[in-house]
């Protein structure tokens, strides 16, 4: 069987009735021809019960008798037939001939039952309105329920786009109309629930090109209703409508988020509430990507206001769904909120501007909601580091063969606290007792399930005990560093004693001190020469054990970017891993940043106005119980990966084997690299995640990891022992990816040296 080719190229597309009144004799005519033509026409006639409604009308007190009401109807239609009486009214696109009260009667019995909620008088004032409507998702809604209200006497049309079966979840119409444009449905579906409206439409959709036809042509909108996706006619038809004194309303079909402007009664109100006057809106019609619109769009959609689920949904998108959802219900409450705003308007019911909430979650919530258990956190605490304890543990130590004085103490932990730490949270408390420096791990500032047996902070311990060293050498000096020196505490991670060295440690190193800093820039693509990898090499070996490795190859760092990747979604999707990098680690301002002086401004994240939008959407549990629920998150995924990509290299430091005076000297060497790296031109970005978890796993026995997280990690540990072999048998320590890349946006804050140093 040979099915026929699309019709929808063949039908006409038209949208207007045809009327006959055939009580004259031309258009009896025409009816009959078009009879004759299209025997076939479904005829529905009901005038009959059209008039007994009329007639109940006329008579409210008394319902008529049925020889009552067929004597009224006879009296009603005079020297007509009945078959004369009202106005035929044909539809082309389905065939169908009806028979209706004429205008004035259909639309006093049309609107009937609104008496006295719209009173007649003023069911006259909204007939004479003429609404714009741009966009024809939700604005199918409010226009499909302005007409059935009668609200308009004239609506105007724009959208460009066609029925795609994907609309169906939120457009109210049939299968049958898959491929028509979207002006076209929405039409007809007013015409066919009152023929006698004024339908016109704009099929290319609102352009800037006919904007001014749009509002002004056949007379002025008395408002307009944007409900378009592109941002460009969103800021431009709010600038049109401003000029002209339109009021704009607007509905985000999420948490009945609707919007009012008011133009007609505030001449000067900036548009959009304001929320995007620092931006150069004549910029946004040539802005092709979304990374360029996104600090426009964010204000629109209310980040800070949309609900858990758009939010969750908003990380989804481009991963596993393509667009932002809208649902039925969600879409028919805006189609009620944004008609019921525009009839009060219209009848000076209605007169401010703002963004409303109709949120029925909250309106109708849930009294005696279940339990929830997706998202438990503890907040790890330590006991405060106190100068007796400090005292005491010391005193005994103290070697009084050397004794530095107050300004050397200070010049050496100034330059030692420079060094890096995990996530800028600076563990450490420099303590100086009758000459002698000791370090101190500060717990309460980095206790934590990210800081698992402590091995990140023994990191940064030995990355400022290498400053301290480098900085000793310009002033004459020699350190020596005892590590736990005090079993019965191990808080204090180092004893330091000095001795004067004609021999200046280090001291190529020294001007790298100050300029070291983490670099998460995309590179370049300039590769590493064989002296700068032998030189890393060089220095790391320098602690004893110390191996440094580093990874070239296309495809290795690919692997190695997919393990940081994956690893960097696990924390985010972890439950404890989301609040401590949110609650911990990120600075959402300089203000806050310059605060507290740790922490990781979100600038340091180098990180695309998308990226960041989405950083700030999962910042709340419910999305990350949401995303755990849907198996999703795979965005987190993108916020490192392009930058591991485009290293030049990826390296690792291990050590002999797995324990913390290895942590402290692995950090020593990695401040060693780093400072050299630095000094060469080149950046380290840390990219230690999964050799970190792996030590939870392995060390740790995966406590307080998920069965899900253990296997997928046990995965990824084995694809990366592949890559370095040398972690079967050694101690990661620290892996980082190394590039030539353009200037980091910003350097991290550091702690005043008064408030990590204390003097006995």
């Amino acid at each position: 069987m040979l099915l026929p080719e699309n019709q929808y190229t063949k039908v006409d597309l038209s949208v207007e009735p045809l009327f006959f009144r055939i009580y004259l004799e031309k258009d009896k005519s025409k009816l009959e021809e078009l009879l004759k033509q299209k025997p076939h026409i479904k005829i529905y006639d009901q005038i009959s019960t059209q008039l007994d409604d009329l007639m109940k009308s006329k008579f409210p007190k008394k319902k008529p008798e049925p020889d009552e009401m067929e004597a009224l109807k006879a009296a009603h239609v005079g020297n007509l037939s009945m078959q004369e009486y009202g106005v035929w009214v044909y539809y082309p696109w389905v065939e169908r001939l009806l028979h209706l009260l004429d205008e004035e009667e259909f639309v006093e019995m049309r609107t009937n039952r609104n008496i006295y909620k719209i009173t007649r008088e003023e069911r006259d004032v909204l007939g004479r309105q003429k609404i714009g409507v741009v966009g024809l998702s939700v604005g199918q809604s409010i226009s499909v329920t302005m007409a059935m209200e009668r609200s308009f006497g004239e609506i105007r049309l724009a959208d460009f786009d066609l029925l795609e079966l994907t609309n169906l979840n939120r457009i109210r119409t049939g299968l049958h109309n898959l491929g028509l444009p979207k002006v076209v449905i929405v039409a007809r579906e007013i015409k066919e629930i009152d023929p006698f409206l004024k339908v016109t439409l704009f099929k290319d959709g609102m352009t800037e090109e006919n904007m001014d036809r749009f509002f002004c042509e056949g007379g002025k909108l008395d408002i307009i209703v944007d409900e378009c996706d592109g941002l460009d006619i969103k800021i431009l038809l709010r600038h049109k409508a401003k000029s002209l004194g339109v009021p704009v309303v607007m509905d985000a079909s999420d948490r009945g988020t609707l919007d009012v402007e008011r133009f007609d009664l505030e001449p000067d109100r900036p548009i959009l509430h304001g929320l995007i006057d620092h931006l150069d809106h004549t910029k946004v019609k040539y802005m092709k990507t979304n990374e360029d619109k996104v600090p426009y769009m964010l204000p629109m959609v209310g980040l800070h206001t949309m609900s858990e689920r758009l939010k969750a949904s908003m990380v989804e998108v481009g991963q596993s769904i393509s667009t932002w959802p809208q649902l039925a219900s969600a879409v028919t409450l805006g189609g009620a909120l944004g008609a019921d705003v525009c009839r009060r308007i219209a009848l000076d019911q209605y007169h401010d501007s703002g963004r409303y909430f109709v949120d029925l979650e909250e309106l109708v919530g849930d009294k005696n909601p279940s339990p929830d258990e997706r998202y438990v956190v503890k907040d790890y605490c330590a006991k405060p580091l106190l100068p007796e304890e400090m005292r005491d543990t010391t005193t005994p130590l103290v070697n009084k063969s050397f004794i530095l004085n107050k300004q050397q103490i200070e010049q050496l932990v100034s330059a030692a606290i420079l060094a890096p730490s995990a996530g800028n949270n600076q563990p450490w408390m420099w303590y100086a007792n009758q000459g002698n420096l000791f370090l101190f791990h500060n717990q309460t500032v980095s206790v934590s399930w990210s800081d698992f047996d402590e091995i990140t902070s023994n990191i940064s311990f030995g990355a400022a005990i290498e400053n301290l060293k480098i900085e000793a050498g310009k002033l004459g000096l020699q350190v020596a560093s005892s590590f736990f020196p005090v079993k019965e505490n191990k808080r204090l991670a180092a004893a330091f004693t000095f001795s004067t060295s004609e021999i200046a440690y280090g001291k190529e190193l020294a001007p790298g001190i100050a300029l070291r800093l983490t670099n998460r820039k995309k590179g370049n693509g300039q590769k590493l020469s064989r002296e700068i990898i032998a030189s890393l090499k060089s220095v790391a070996e320098l602690s004893d054990g110390a191996v440094l490795e580093i990874v070239e190859n296309d495809e290795d760092v690919q692997k190695i970017a997919d393990i940081v990747a994956k690893v960097e979604r696990m924390r985010f999707l972890y439950p404890q891993g989301h609040h401590e990098f949110y609650n911990s680690e990120l600075r959402w301002t300089d203000e806050e940043a310059l605060e507290t002086k740790t922490g990781l401004d979100i600038r340091s994240l180098e990180l695309s106005e998308s990226e960041k939008a989405g950083l700030f959407v999962a910042k709340s549990p419910g999305v990350i119980k949401l995303l755990n629920e849907w198996g999703g998150g795979a965005a987190f995924e993108k916020l490192s990966k392009t930058a591991v990509l485009s290293s030049a290299g990826i390296g690792l430091i291990t050590m002999p084997e797995y324990s913390a005076e290895n942590f402290i000297k692995g950090g020593e060497a990695v401040q060693r690299v780093w400072l050299t790296a630095n000094l060469n031109g080149l950046s380290i970005h840390p990219v230690s995640a999964p050799i970190f978890f792996l030590a939870r796993l392995n060390e740790g026995n995966g406590a307080e990891m998920t069965t899900d997280m253990i296997k997928e990690l046990e995965e990824l540990e084995a694809t990366l022992n592949k890559i370095f072999s040398s972690l079967e048998k050694k101690q990661g320590i620290f892996m980082f990816r190394l590039s030539y890349a353009d200037d980091a946006s910003v350097r991290s804050f550091r702690k005043p040296v008064e408030e990590i140093l204390q003097f006995n």
